[in-house]
């Protein structure tokens, strides 16, 4: 009888392949994941993760599943303690993300890169992606009506937001942020810091009394 203690629970191996692999990827600082490592780190045989996944798209298609989850929940308990005014709250929303990324940047750059997984076969990343969208969408809406932001389009405001957070995370992931001549001990305030910079400029300028 084989006594040899598993890294994992009895029927819990899909998710144990899903954690390891992004283990891997960690260390290797790989995005191409090799399942033949992940078995082997797991101790299961080289054909045991095709029991649950038939190829390593698939395998990768769970791990975003996993982060863009956890990154939703994060948005939505980030939120429920973030002040009532709009704007305060897409600047809670921005935050949110930037520290999502640079906690998890194997999973953010993961989840990035649509060519690794397969996003249209999948039952929750549409759901997981469009949720955060659609909480974008509601605050900025909330923040116009509320003049915190300028009138306009909708899908492009919420857009730009997006692609603010987004861009300010990758610099840090990619590297890039000392030559901009950010201190890296310093590098996620420096990144809130620039978003709220660029949020409140939005605000409409409202005309002095005479």
């Amino acid at each position: 009888m084989n006594n040899t203690k598993r890294p994992y629970h009895h029927g819990k191996l899909r998710q144990a392949l899903v954690d390891m692999a992004v283990t891997v990827a960690e260390e290797t600082g790989k995005d191409i994941i090799s399942v033949r490592e992940v078995a082997r780190r797991l101790g299961v045989s080289s054909g045991a993760p095709f029991r649950h996944f038939p190829n390593r798209e698939s395998l990768m298609t769970a791990v975003a599943e996993e982060a863009t989850m956890r990154l939703r929940l994060r948005v939505e308990r980030d939120l429920l303690a973030a002040p009532p005014e709009p704007l305060a709250r897409l600047k809670t929303l921005g935050r949110s993300f930037i520290q999502w990324a640079l906690h998890n940047p194997t999973q953010f750059k993961l989840v990035s890169s649509r060519r690794l997984f397969e996003f249209d076969s999948s039952a929750s990343l549409p759901v997981h992606f469009d949720a955060v969208r659609q909480i974008t969408l509601k605050l900025v809406t909330q923040a116009q009506e509320a003049g915190e932001l300028p009138t306009g389009p909708l899908p492009e405001f919420a857009l730009a937001l997006r692609a603010l957070a987004y861009g300010l995370a990758r610099m840090q992931v990619d590297g890039q942020l000392p030559q901009w001549q950010v201190d890296v001990n310093q590098a996620e305030a420096t990144l809130i810091s620039s978003l709220n910079l660029i949020v409140d400029g939005l605000r409409p300028v409202r005309p002095h009394p005479k």
